[in-house]
């Protein structure tokens, strides 16, 4: 065996035993976090607000139809409705009252035969308070699902099935760990930052397999990651930002859910960048690997030079969706501000848009930051054996 075999052998062992340190050590954590993690004291609290029930539309009685300048149509409707959930009031036909707007008129009216979700809640004396809520949209959104995991399945095969497992093991951990861990007051930037690490490891594991670029994504995104946390915390230290910035954050506090919003937005910042962090990082040591694979006369400055050509590219357009899926989030509250009449400068002071400019930058420069990072580590890998400070004429 020559050396430059031996060392590519030493590299790779290391990187597996440092994988599964890293593994065990955050999967460890997390399971300690879920063994010791205080009682949720919120679910009664939630229930007592009302519940939510499917009802059939009997019967519309009576309906009125109005348009404005826009072309908006407002509706105004008498239902008789009939409720389909089980419980207390399965099977009960009540008469409801409901006023609806859309950009059409089908978005914004009922017909007799369609669902509809009522809201059910107590007036003063006892009695049950029945009001329309929205329509039932499980049957398309069950559909629209249908046709995207067959499309993935179709054109990645078992790689689709394994994206689709990773799909469904991060809502679980979201689900599962993350949020049960901010109910239950732990701190929000310590749930989020583990739930993400496990998430990402083993989805990365799960879709890419157990190989040398899977260890060098693994390192990337951790450090990315890490990276992301610290950045964020300064941040929004630096910029006064509270986390009560949107109404959802006071609608939480007003039905009594005591949770520190600013480790929320802490939280949804990490968790973000994660969705995108994944995608970039894998690309990236990709990259190098191949590159490796494909000329063997490449020292580890020209693979970690060519990735990065590659990797520029790529992180070009990645912060641009980072950027943009934050603005398509906070679009209306932008028009609103766009037709406030208020200088620009001022207008990005406040919390509502201070808010969104840190989520993306504070994303954009994790990416930024773990793209050359894991080019480099992927280099140093990728070319063991070979002569670094060769140059190729």
């Amino acid at each position: 065996m020559t050396s430059s075999t031996r060392t590519s052998k030493a590299i790779q062992y290391a990187l597996e035993g440092a994988a599964v340190l890293i593994l065990a050590a955050i999967i460890a954590v997390m399971i300690a976090l879920h063994v010791t993690r205080p009682p949720i004291r919120y679910g009664q609290q939630a229930a007592t607000l009302g519940e939510t029930v499917q009802a059939r539309v009997l019967d519309v009685l009576e309906e009125s139809v109005a348009t404005d300048e826009t072309g908006l149509y407002t509706v105004a409707q008498k239902l008789d409705v009939e409720i389909l959930s089980a419980g207390a009031y399965h099977g009960k036909q009540i008469t409801l009252t409901y006023n609806g707007m859309g950009p059409t008129l089908g978005a914004a009216r009922f017909r007799a035969g369609a669902r509809a979700l009522v809201m059910v809640s107590k007036r003063p004396n006892g009695e049950p308070f029945f009001q329309v809520a929205d329509h039932v949209r499980i049957a398309p959104l069950a559909t629209v699902t249908a046709l995207f995991a067959a499309l993935t399945i179709a054109i990645g095969r078992w790689q689709g099935v394994r994206a689709l497992l990773g799909l469904a093991l991060s809502a679980l951990l979201i689900g599962g760990f993350v949020l049960p861990q901010i109910l239950a007051h732990r701190d929000p930037v310590m749930a989020s930052m583990i739930g993400a690490a496990v998430l990402l490891a083993v989805t990365l594991y799960l879709i890419q397999g157990w190989n040398r670029e899977s260890h060098v994504a693994l390192l990337g995104m951790l450090a990315g990651l890490a990276l992301t946390g610290i950045l964020a915390i300064a941040v929004t230290k630096l910029t006064y930002l509270t986390g009560f910035g949107s109404e959802d954050t006071l609608y939480l506090q007003a039905v009594g859910v005591n949770i520190e919003m600013r480790g929320l937005l802490l939280a949804g910042m990490i968790i973000g960048t994660a969705g995108v962090l994944d995608d970039v990082v894998i690309a990236q040591s990709v990259t190098a690997f191949e590159l490796a694979r494909a000329d063997t006369t490449l020292t580890r400055y020209e693979i970690y030079r060519r990735s990065m050509r590659i990797g520029v590219a790529h992180l070009a357009s990645m912060v641009n969706t980072l950027v943009l899926a934050y603005v398509s989030a906070a679009l209306p509250l932008i028009i609103l501000f766009y037709l406030y009449p208020e200088p620009w400068y001022l207008t990005i002071n406040r919390e509502l848009i201070a808010e969104e400019i840190v989520r993306s930058l504070v994303g954009s420069i994790g990416l930024m930051t773990a793209v050359p990072l894991t080019s480099a580590i992927a280099a140093w890998v990728a070319g063991a054996g070979r002569t670094s400070l060769k140059m190729r004429g």
